[in-house]
C-alpha cells in the first residue's frame, strides 16, 4: 500500500505519517531483499551485533536488540540450525553460553550487508551525503528519546486527530 504513489499534500505535515510510510516501505523491501538468503531482518540485526561483539550471551543480545528473551532464544535457535551461529560455554562462567558467528555466518553476513547497503543506497538516493548524515543523527536522537521509549504522553491535539503545534514547524523545515 505505501510503497508507491504520491503523498497527499494534506498528510505531508504529519511527520509520524511520513515516518510510518517510509518505515513500512523500507521494512518490506528489506524483508524481501533478505528472503533469498532465508533470513529475516531480526536475524540480520542479531548477526550484526554478534559480529561486532562476539561472545555475548543471549541475555546481552536481548538487552542490546530489544527482542524479548523468548523470541531471542528462537532467533538464535534458527541461526544455529542454519549453521550461522554457535553457542559455546563462556570461559568466565560455563553456565552461560556465548554466541559467535560461524565461518558460514560470517560469509552470509557479508553478503546480506552488501544487500542492505545497496537497499539503503536506493532508499536514500534523493538525499545528499550531508542530508543523510543529518537524517541519521536526528533519527538516532529520536530513537532514544521519550517518544520512542513510550514515556511521553500524546499531545492533546493528537488525541483528537489534530496536528500539534510542531507539525507545521516540522513541515516548514522539510
Amino acid at each position: 500500500m505505501w510503497e508507491s504513489g504520491p503523498i497527499p499534500e494534506e498528510l505531508r505535515v504529519y511527520p509520524g505519517y511520513l515516518l510510518a510510510r517510509l518505515g513500512e516501505a523500507s521494512r518490506r523491501r528489506f524483508h524481501r531483499a533478505l528472503e533469498p538468503e532465508g533470513l529475516h531482518p531480526r536475524h540480520f540485526g542479531v548477526m550484526t551485533i554478534v559480529a561486532a561483539q562476539p561472545g555475548l550471551s543471549q541475555h546481552q543480545l536481548h538487552e542490546r536488540t530489544g527482542i524479548d528473551p523468548s523470541s531471542m532464544v528462537a532467533v538464535i535457535d534458527e541461526l544455529e540450525q542454519r549453521g550461522l551461529v554457535k553457542r559455546q560455554p563462556r570461559r568466565d562462567d560455563r553456565r552461560v553460553r556465548a554466541i559467535v558467528l560461524t565461518a558460514e555466518g560470517t560469509d552470509t553476513l557479508a553478503r546480506v550487508r552488501a544487500v542492505a547497503a545497496e537497499l539503503a543506497k536506493q532508499i536514500f538516493a534523493p538525499l545528499s551525503s550531508s542530508e543523510l548524515e543529518t537524517l541519521q543523527h536526528l533519527l538516532a536522537k529520536l530513537a532514544v528519546g521519550p517518544a520512542a521509549t513510550g514515556s511521553l504522553e500524546e499531545p492533546a491535539g493528537e488525541r483528537h486527530g489534530e496536528p500539534d503545534a510542531t507539525a507545521g514547524a516540522i513541515a516548514d523545515v522539510a
